[in-house]
């Protein structure tokens, strides 16, 4: 075979690699798309099982009016100040309920199905919950992140500072139960 056909057999291999390389990332996102969604579905019922609304007027003034706003609430997808290197904050969902969380109550979901650098975002993570101050709970699943990770996150949860707990989906659930929520 020359170096002609040769080269051209390479690169033929090399564009159907990349073309299978990009149909796995992109099915690869769509699976923890939907699984991490299916993760804040589970904590959206437990809200609503728990007497909580969504909360849609006015989204964008919900974390700045919290301490004005009655009821059980609830907001997904909330800008609740900026990250340390000073871009917007989302949170996943800032629960609204002036008699159990006076400063509301913002969750995070995590999950995390296979092996990556998810883990590598904890500290990042820490900071921007000390950064806002609002009592945080950080919601980890999936067995993807590395078990010395979990642990040294949920050892530096403390009720008395803005993360109050690092839970798995069984223990949210079990603290649910015991009335976390109210």
């Amino acid at each position: 075979m020359n170096s002609s056909s040769e080269t051209t057999d390479n690169t033929e291999v090399k564009k159907a690699v990349e073309e299978v390389a990009r149909e796995v990332a992109e099915v690869s996102g769509t699976r923890a798309n939907r699984t991490g969604g299916s993760f804040e579905q589970f904590v959206e019922n437990a809200l609503k099982q728990r007497g909580y609304v969504e909360f849609w007027d006015h989204k964008e003034q919900v974390f700045a009016n919290r301490a004005s706003i009655g009821g059980k609430q609830f907001a997904k997808q909330v800008v609740i100040g900026t990250t340390i290197y000073g871009t917007k904050r989302r949170c996943d969902f800032l629960v609204l309920n002036r008699e159990k969380f006076p400063d509301g109550l913002v969750i995070e979901c995590k999950w995390q199905e296979s092996g990556g650098s998810v883990d590598e975002k904890y500290p990042f993570l820490l900071f921007n919950i000390a950064k806002i101050g609002v009592p945080t709970v950080v919601l980890l699943d999936g067995g993807g992140y590395k078990p010395m990770a979990m642990e040294w996150l949920k050892s530096q949860a403390d009720p008395r500072r803005a993360l109050i707990a690092v839970w798995n989906m069984t223990e949210f659930h079990r603290e649910v139960n015991k009335g976390f929520l109210g």
